[in-house]
């Protein structure tokens, strides 16, 4: 399979942006042109989308069809505005409020068709790049090792913590399996995973048994039966799978002992101290007895920090999810930047339609080195599975909501800048 370069993917995240842009203009002329009376008689707007439908446009098929559905939506979205406001509004106002709409649409295109460069000179000063590193600092940072970036995500999780969960739980969970036997493969967390989890944290919250330190005798270190935390899923995670629950515990911070107990891995209880989820209590015998402070936060944080330090190895889903969501918020972030909320284009921008024309490329953009570092092989193709993904997309999310206005407000300190 030939590996697309940065510049062929450029080019296709360019094609249908490159489109939209005339439209616009065109359409936005063809207002700015009639009377006001002729304006205000809608008709003339079926009128001229019938002629446009008749023009020979020599293009493939694809961009023929993208071309047709959004005039035909423009007009559909003008018209009944006109309708809606023409009691209300004068109309001197209504065309001033179309030009208006129309030049936010354009100016928020062109941050999209200059979001950075084919040869990636300047790189530090590109809109995708300035962007992305944003929500990377928040969603994904980046360290020397595991515990540099726990502590990061353990500063930031008071004010990121769920978009970290949405970030880390595909919708698409139900194409894996936590006993993947691909031990490299890093899948996202699964509805029963999170049981798992959920488990982990209240055995160990409400009776762990305590067990000497195999690297240090002084102290004593919380334990919980591996058969407590798996009982309930014990059809679906086999005695045989032994190696898929050690899979499971490494993901999250955690080791078999004595192939019975579960305990937090060595290097890891320095960071849960730090962090104060382990307490130290001092026993009478003179030992340190390390008493859990856990919740779901603890270990979910564990698991992203081995996603971000071991980026190279994710899994199929977990690539495209956190792909779509960096695309997705960033996308949103332009179009919240530039479009007032009453803009009467906004639905043509949020439609699958649209995303899915835009956001698939921009998704293979961010997985190159200078961004993400994941394998951009492992985007889906297939329309369906586009729309299935961006059904679930985050704009519902009241965290990736907030995070998409701190990112245009952002976006709108670069722009003054510039």
């Amino acid at each position: 399979m030939v590996r697309e370069k940065w510049t062929d993917i450029l080019a296709r995240y360019l094609t249908y942006l490159s489109h939209l842009i005339p439209i616009l203009k065109e359409t936005k002329k063809t207002v700015q042109d009639m009377s006001l009376e002729v304006m205000m008689n809608v008709k003339i707007f079926d009128k001229i989308k019938m002629e446009e439908e008749k023009r020979l446009v020599k293009k493939v098929r694809a961009l023929s069809e993208f071309s047709a559905y959004y005039r035909g939506e423009i007009f559909e979205y003008i018209k009944n505005f006109i309708y809606k406001y023409s009691e209300d509004l004068e109309p001197i106002d209504i065309k001033d409020y179309l030009i208006e709409f129309f030049d936010e649409c354009i100016n928020a295109l062109e941050i999209l068709m200059n979001i950075t460069n084919p040869d990636q000179k300047k790189l530090d000063s590109t809109y995708l790049y300035l962007l992305y590193k944003y929500l990377e600092d928040r969603l994904l940072p980046i360290g020397k090792n595991f515990q540099e970036i726990y502590t990061k995500l353990v500063k930031i999780s008071e004010n990121w913590y769920e978009c970290h969960r949405y970030m880390m739980i595909p919708q698409t969970y139900y194409r894996e399996t936590v006993d993947n036997p691909d031990f490299f493969e890093i899948p996202g967390i699964s509805p029963k995973l999170y049981q798992i989890i959920n488990n982990i944290t209240s055995l160990y919250n409400l009776d762990p048994n305590y067990y000497p330190c195999p690297e240090d005798s002084t102290i004593e270190i919380p334990v919980v039966l591996i058969d407590d935390v798996f009982e309930a899923f014990i059809d679906n995670i086999a005695h045989e799978e032994q190696e898929a629950i050690e899979k499971i515990c490494e993901r999250l911070g955690l080791r078999v002992l004595d192939g019975i107990f579960l305990a937090p891995k060595y290097d890891f209880i320095d960071v849960l101290i730090k962090h104060d989820f382990i307490r130290e209590n001092k026993q009478s015998d003179g030992k340190i007895r390390l008493i859990p402070q856990f919740s779901n936060e603890t270990l979910i944080l564990s698991y992203l920090a081995f996603v971000s330090f071991r980026r190279g190895f994710l899994s199929k889903e977990l690539i495209n999810w956190i792909s779509m969501t960096f695309a997705f918020i960033i996308f949103s972030t332009i179009l919240k930047s530039q479009l007032s909320d009453h803009n009467i284009f906004y639905p043509i921008f949020t439609s699958l339609k649209t995303q899915e024309k835009v956001i698939p490329y921009m998704m293979k953009l961010l997985c190159f080195n200078n961004y993400l570092k994941l394998d951009r092989m492992k985007i889906r193709d297939s329309v369906q599975y586009r729309k299935e993904i961006f059904n679930f997309a985050g704009s519902s999310i009241d965290c990736i909501k907030q995070l998409i206005l701190d990112l245009s407000e952002y976006l709108n300190e670069i722009e003054k800048k510039k």
